[in-house]
């Protein structure tokens, strides 16, 4: 089946029909999350209008470049913001966003100025898990004690995140001990039942984590005819989440913020997909840089988590669901006192219609 246009994608998104639904349901669902969205697509609007850029806006661009994006493509990014709605703009993003306009200006001064209210709002949503770390290390709390969100709402949303941190947490092992974070196996509980689709999905998974100034990400491979109740494994240099290629590497000091994303692989370019990813992530690199604003990773994150699933979209590849990690280097040390140490970590994904499971490990190799 051919690719659809850009402008086709974005009529079903506005229309809400085809496959255009479910992604009109997530970005609706997910609205508190979608402030960087609304940053990337504004800055690139204002480039195809060839409007002065302020800071915060050529960084967005800057990233877009670097990446591997041409200025007609950038142009198009801004072109179909032009091109959403109203209505759609004011459901989709937080209403700050969504009044942004090419004869406005967006400054990284602006950013810092709204961070702490972003950070609330991300950190509220129904599907965030906060982990209360220090209760787990005084014998108070289970980890068993901190419900993940129940099925129905993950698929209303088809994002979920999990927040472990601990102030002034002291780790059991030096903080040059070297980790690998890792998915080891997925199942498939039921696959995608889009008309799109043959008798088997051909899902693969996008990894990125930020922290330290560093971002990480890789893709993991095409699994193909993968059915439900059927389970994959993951190579020993494919599903790395911390430490590229796999290698044991430090965790910078600080947050930490990994992002897991689940996709059905239709007509999407494999080299365009790979820029997607990086765009995203270089633009939360560059604000987290720029802005100085301290403790805001999760929202960071998460925002990189709704840029991919426009960028993307746009690509005619589906998104199935995304699960984002928050936690520090002490907190994840003080799980691993030993060298050769490890555990595990289960999460699902699902939007109500394909519905996974992904199994990772945390281990210390140094």
């Amino acid at each position: 089946m051919a690719a659809r246009s850009a402008d086709r994608i974005l009529d079903d998104l506005v229309q809400g029909k085809g496959r255009g639904a479910p992604q009109r349901r997530k970005l609706v669902a997910n609205k508190d999350r979608n402030w960087l969205l609304a940053l990337m697509l504004h800055s690139c609007a204002k480039h195809a209008e060839g409007a002065k850029l302020s800071d915060l806006e050529s960084t967005i661009v800057a990233a877009f470049r670097k990446n591997g994006y041409t200025d007609q493509e950038i142009k198009q990014q801004g072109q179909l913001d032009a091109k959403v709605p109203k209505q759609l703009r004011d459901e989709m993003f937080p209403r700050r966003f969504a009044q942004l306009d090419v004869k406005q200006s967006y400054t990284m001064k602006d950013l810092e100025r709204d961070a702490p209210g972003i950070v609330k709002s991300v950190l509220e949503m129904p599907t965030v898990t906060h982990i209360d770390v220090p209760a787990i290390h005084a014998g108070t709390a289970t980890l068993a004690d901190f419900r993940l969100p129940p099925r129905a709402l993950l698929g209303d949303h088809a994002s979920g995140m999990t927040v472990a941190l601990e102030q002034d947490a002291a780790a059991a092992a030096p903080a040059s001990s070297r980790v690998t974070i890792k998915a080891t196996s997925f199942k498939c509980i039921d696959r995608q039942t889009d008309s799109v689709f043959g008798p088997a999905n051909e899902p693969y998974w996008i990894f990125g984590s930020l922290g330290g100034g560093t971002a990480v990400t890789t893709r993991s491979r095409i699994f193909e005819d993968v059915d439900s109740g059927e389970s994959r494994t993951f190579s020993a240099t494919d599903g790395c989440i911390w430490g590229q290629n796999c290698a044991a590497q430090a965790l910078p000091d600080g947050e930490v913020g990994s992002l897991v994303s689940l996709w059905e692989h239709d007509e999407g370019n494999s080299e365009k997909i790979r820029a997607g990813v990086a765009v995203a992530f270089a633009a939360a690199a560059g604000v987290l840089a720029a802005t100085g604003v301290a403790a805001w990773i999760a929202a960071v994150v998460a925002g990189v988590g709704a840029a991919i699933g426009w960028l993307l979209g746009f690509l005619d590849d589906d998104n199935i669901a995304d699960q984002t990690f928050v936690f520090s280097r002490d907190v994840v040390l003080k799980q691993l006192p030993n060298v050769g140490s490890s555990f595990n970590v289960t999460r699902r994904f699902t939007d109500g219609d394909g519905d996974y499971t992904l199994n990772l490990r945390v281990a210390r190799a140094t």
